[in-house]
């Protein structure tokens, strides 16, 4: 067996920026401590105790929306489309495929736009074109982690450097919770390059550059403009794809529709406003209606929906099944959702199609509108972003040696082996029971093919039903339907469904695994340590529950890490293996 001892003490004595136990978000809720046990007895119980966790977003993100900084970014956005320049978002893990969530659905609202427009064509495609992202790991990490990269600095100022911005551009860094290395590196190179820079970060400022050199270099940043969206611990402890990513997409969400509707307001005549049917809300409204959205999911039809599509997923993970979700609509929304269970839940990562023998992911998300081809075309909505590295290049970078003799698979041909389109892929129903779900957010699958799609193949598998969210049209679109009814104001670029979305599938996940055990009150237990964060946090909850000092946590956290057979890191979390080792029962709180 490796040196666990030595493995151990190197991390407790040469990697003190990464122990995050006084960092908020790292820390249990209280607003949802006991969630396991809770929702073991009663589902809706479970369902509302997560959403309590929303309670301060309101809150926060009104606070925001009344500052300068939103409305200097507003105006960046806007000065950008007038004089051609770019504006780019950036971040890591859930926040990075949230960045590109941003980027598409601006692009995809510009595309539709010329549809109702036709004679505007030529300056909508500029105006699509404004926007662009990039995550730490490329576009790969949007289907699967990718191990170490937010450790790194100078991969996020890379990436920056990369991505092409110039002075008179903008670079939002959605900087999750202020902790990721990569993207502290991102901010200040893009201040080192004249970018206009903002750094939007869910901690207490003064907490991160207590503990945090790295947050105590960018704060130090005199050009960088910093937007503060702490709005308190996530649901489940560290689960920042949680609160954190909700309450950015909010902020950053409403940036965008604000300045694309006072665009359009210098730029259209009135009819063609009119033609446009859509309008964006009063920034404080997008908070207000925030509150409403939480209070509906919590109560009534809602509630019973999704306690019901929570019993659903849960019957058939423990039975051993699967579930394939279908949609076009709102597909990167759920595809994200799904991507996430991975590190937070150590579920197998989605399966790559040349891949015939590797564990198959529980959910599974696809388009049946497309071949896998342009089902990405549709989801990215720009070119796929890779990272072509050489050994030389990582070396420059300062990684360590595991990255330079096995440099991680993240170049621009890397999603090609993911089919996200209409290919019957019999993976998804060889094994049972193996359940078909067709999403359906405001009617869109009925009018899309999509319904066609799901009469046509759900005999392959052994159950099938249809998720019906939002505003839903009269009638059934099978005999099987869980309604999860949502009145919601539909805006320029739909910003209020796609954080219904969100939160209708970030609720269902969580809730799932709770109630199967694989959280331990409001602890991540089943964590996937794929970098020094998460390193950490796997050795404070194993302190935690154990009741063992750090030192002695971090040891036994490694003799579990480092003495596994490879190949089987999904077999059950480390953190799990040790604490059945040390004589605690993960499954009883």
């Amino acid at each position: 067996m490796p040196d666990y001892k030595a493995a151990a003490r190197d991390f407790i004595e040469n990697e003190t920026q990464f122990h995050l136990g006084k960092i908020p978000t790292e820390q249990s809720n209280p607003l949802t401590r006991g969630l396991s046990s809770i929702i073991k007895k009663d589902t809706k119980a479970g369902v509302k105790t997560i959403l309590a966790a929303d309670k301060y977003i309101p809150e926060v993100s009104r606070g925001c929306f009344k500052g300068e900084e939103f409305a200097r970014l507003v105006d960046d956005i806007l000065r950008c489309m007038e004089e051609g320049r770019k504006v780019v978002f950036s971040s890591v893990g859930a926040s990075g495929r949230m960045a590109l969530q941003l980027d598409s659905t601006w692009r995809l609202f510009w595309h539709d736009l010329i549809n109702k427009l036709p004679l505007r064509a030529e300056e909508f495609a500029r105006m699509a074109e404004v926007t662009n992202s990039f995550m730490t790991g490329g576009d790969r990490a949007c289907v699967r982690s990718v191990e170490n990269f937010e450790d790194y600095m100078t991969f996020g100022a890379r990436q920056t450097v990369d991505s092409g911005v110039t002075p008179g551009d903008v670079l939002v860094v959605l900087a999750e919770c202020g902790l990721s290395s990569s993207t502290v590196g991102s901010a200040i190179q893009g201040d080192e390059l004249g970018v206009s820079t903002y750094y939007f970060y869910c901690n207490p400022k003064d907490v991160l550059c207590e503990h945090l050199e790295r947050a105590r270099k960018v704060f130090a940043r005199k050009g960088i403009h910093f937007v503060p969206l702490f709005a308190g611990n996530m649901a489940v402890a560290g689960s920042t794809r949680m609160q954190v990513t909700t309450i950015e997409l909010l902020v950053a969400g409403a940036a965008l529709e604000v300045a694309a509707w006072k665009w359009l307001g210098r730029h259209l005549d009135a009819d063609e406003v009119a033609a446009i049917g859509l309008t964006a809300l009063e920034p404080e409204s997008y908070s207000d209606e925030f509150e409403k959205l939480v209070a509906l999911l919590g109560s009534g039809e809602a509630l019973e929906g999704m306690a019901k599509a929570v019993e659903y997923e849960t019957d058939t993970y423990t039975a051993g099944g699967l579930i394939t979700y279908i949609t076009h609509a709102y597909l990167q929304d759920i595809l994200t959702d799904t991507t996430e269970r991975q590190p937070t839940f150590t579920l197998p990562p989605f399966r790559r199609t040349d891949d015939h023998t590797g564990p198959i992911s529980w959910a599974y998300a696809k388009d049946p509108l497309y071949p896998s081809s342009v089902a990405w075309q549709h989801i990215i909505r720009r070119p796929i972003k890779g990272l072509d590295w050489t050994k030389e290049d990582y070396i420059k970078m300062g990684a360590v040696q595991s990255i330079l003799d096995n440099p991680p698979k993240v170049g621009s041909g890397e999603l090609s082996y993911y089919d996200l389109g209409w290919s019957d892929d019999e993976s998804r129903y060889s094994r049972h029971p193996a359940r078909l779900v067709l999403v359906d957010t405001d009617g869109l699958s009925a009018n899309r093919g999509c319904l066609d799609w799901f009469n046509k193949n759900k005999a392959k598998f052994d159950g099938a039903l249809t998720l019906r969210l939002g505003d839903i049209p009269e009638g059934s679109l099978s005999d099987n339907e869980i309604r999860v009814p949502l009145k919601l104001p539909h805006t320029l670029m739909e910003l209020m469904t796609h954080v219904a979305v969100k939160l209708a599938f970030n609720l269902l996940s969580t809730a799932t695994m709770a109630k199967m055990g694989r959280v331990w009150s409001n602890w991540m237990i089943q964590v996937l340590p794929t970098n020094k964060k998460l390193i950490d946090r796997s050795t404070r909850i194993i302190a935690e529950l154990a009741h063992i000092p750090y030192e002695q946590a971090c040891e036994e956290f490694f003799k579990s890490y480092l003495s596994r057979p490879e190949g089987q890191e999904y077999r059950e979390s480390y953190v799990v293996e040790t604490l059945r080792r040390l004589g605690v029962d993960p499954d009883k709180e």
